[in-house]
């Protein structure tokens, strides 16, 4: 009913069981769009509250797919020490014809999902084909959605080299790895990732913690995806990449945004002109690549719409009286 609106928690997103390869398509057919439209989507809108936790708001209209979205969003490093989920939010989704709101989505899975369908999707074009290795910085809940992700598209990637600074989450993400086929064991030594072929750095925002990356360390052709914004890299080290690559390049210039990001720019591509096929990814084999990225609305409009009109087909989800 036109009056109602759709809820989607967690387990309802977990029931319609969206591939990894599905969502890197959605993000894929969004992101062409978004290339060749007039429409533009703003950077998102921040709060500090203290260095380590902040409340965003970040808003999308686009015609194809047709829906318009917000997502409100709290990060606060100190949840981990609380046994709390870090990144806290809900989305809500509307009609692109209308305005009339149709969904309310949790945000915190649809949040680890296509953060890790983004950086599957940017793999497509940054690493090398033949990776075999890929590496954990942090071991919470986007490590897991990354693991699944990037397997999915490099399914050469078997060996799996997991670091956090509690060694049970690394522990534990390195046996999900070996019980999902791969290779998989912890270290207390962070350099020890930076050997694998595809590192991710998932690091949380926790006040006073000094970077302690340095990509000067990593192989040629690796890629580095910096989920934390680069917090954790060593600023000093950024001269060892030789490719910059963000979610939307227009977003990362934008002040706020910047303050926000460890290697603020220049930057040689973004998603879209890398999924549009107007600039080349990775063409050097010997080239290291950073992926740094705060997150963009359009991926959260595209897979939120894509899980509402899969939950409409199925039935899944609570209805709501407005």
């Amino acid at each position: 009913m036109i009056d109602d609106i759709l809820y989607l928690n967690a387990s309802d997103i977990d029931e319609l069981d969206m591939s990894p390869a599905d969502l890197r398509s959605v993000l894929r057919r969004a992101f062409k769009a978004y290339a060749s439209s007039d429409l533009r989507i703003p950077p998102k809108q921040t709060v500090r509250a203290a260095p380590d936790r902040y409340f965003q708001t970040m808003s999308a209209v686009c015609a194809e797919p047709p829906f318009a979205a917000v997502k409100w969003v709290s990060v606060v490093g100190a949840n981990s020490q609380r046994g709390l989920a870090n990144v806290n939010g809900l989305l809500v989704l509307g009609d692109f014809d209308t305005g009339l709101p149709l969904a309310v989505i949790d945000a915190n899975r649809l949040t680890v999902i296509r953060t890790a369908a983004m950086s599957a999707l940017a793999s497509e074009y940054l690493a090398l084909p033949k990776s075999t290795s890929l590496g954990f910085i942090g071991c919470g809940a986007q490590a897991y959605g990354h693991l699944a992700a990037l397997r999915d598209v490099l399914p050469g990637l078997t060996k799996i080299v997991c670091f956090d600074r509690r060694a049970e989450s690394a522990i534990a993400l390195a046996e999900r790895a070996t019980v999902r086929g791969a290779s998989g064991r912890s270290t207390d030594n962070a350099d020890d990732v930076l050997q694998c072929d595809v590192v991710v750095s998932t690091v949380p925002s926790l006040a006073g913690m000094p970077p302690f990356l340095d990509a000067r360390k990593l192989n040629p052709g690796s890629l580095a995806i910096a989920i934390d914004m680069g917090r954790s890299w060593l600023p000093e080290s950024f001269s060892a990449f030789s490719s910059f690559v963000v979610d939307d390049r227009a977003q990362a210039e934008d002040t706020d945004t910047r303050s926000k990001l460890a290697y603020s720019g220049p930057f040689n591509a973004d998603l879209a002109e890398l999924a549009s096929g107007a600039l080349a990814g990775h063409d050097n084999a010997s080239d290291r690549v950073l992926f740094i990225f705060p997150g963009f609305a359009l991926a959260d409009l595209a897979v939120a719409s894509e899980l509402y009109n899969r939950a409409i087909q199925a039935n899944v989800g609570t209805r709501m009286p407005r």
